[in-house]
């Protein structure tokens, strides 16, 4: 498969859509949802920020490897999309949060005033490199997989 970015329609359902569910296990392999609201889109890529203080940031570091699925409520059967992007995610540095915080706190207010009230602290600013996504459009007839980082193989 040849590496690909994402289209425009799919950009732009991740955009309109306000929550998206981060799969992950924890530290004892148990797998877990959960449903997060502080999230955005930068690119092919998911960045999302939780409480520093969550159980999910030692599960995160500990398994890396996640998937986010991002769907619509209500859709109609027949014209139905959703998205579901997997690779691995990192806790951005102070150096590199910047461009995530912005993203993040366009789309949610709850984090957008923690911050503006000095509460940056409070917070843990995540990467999702993508890796594939698979994008589900049944108007138009199934699943379409999008290899977005080739594997590379030793």
């Amino acid at each position: 498969m040849n590496k690909r970015t994402i289209s425009q329609e799919i950009a732009e359902y991740v955009d309109a859509t306000p929550l998206g569910v981060l799969a992950y296990v924890r530290a004892d392999r148990t797998p877990v949802q959960r449903t997060l609201g502080a999230f955005a889109r930068i690119g092919d890529n998911i960045v999302f920020a939780t409480n520093r203080h969550a159980a999910k940031v030692a599960h995160l570091t500990a398994h890396p490897a996640v998937s986010f699925f991002i769907e619509q409520r209500p859709q109609e059967p027949p014209k139905w999309k959703s998205a579901l992007f997997t690779g691995e995610v990192y806790e951005l540095t102070a150096a590199r949060r910047d461009e995530a915080i912005a993203a993040v706190t366009a789309r949610n207010a709850y984090i957008r005033e923690r911050l503006a009230k000095g509460g940056g602290g409070d917070f843990a600013f995540y990467r999702l490199e993508t890796r594939e996504v698979e994008w589900l459009d049944r108007s138009k007839g199934g699943v379409e997989r999008i290899v977005v980082v080739e594997e590379v193989t030793a």
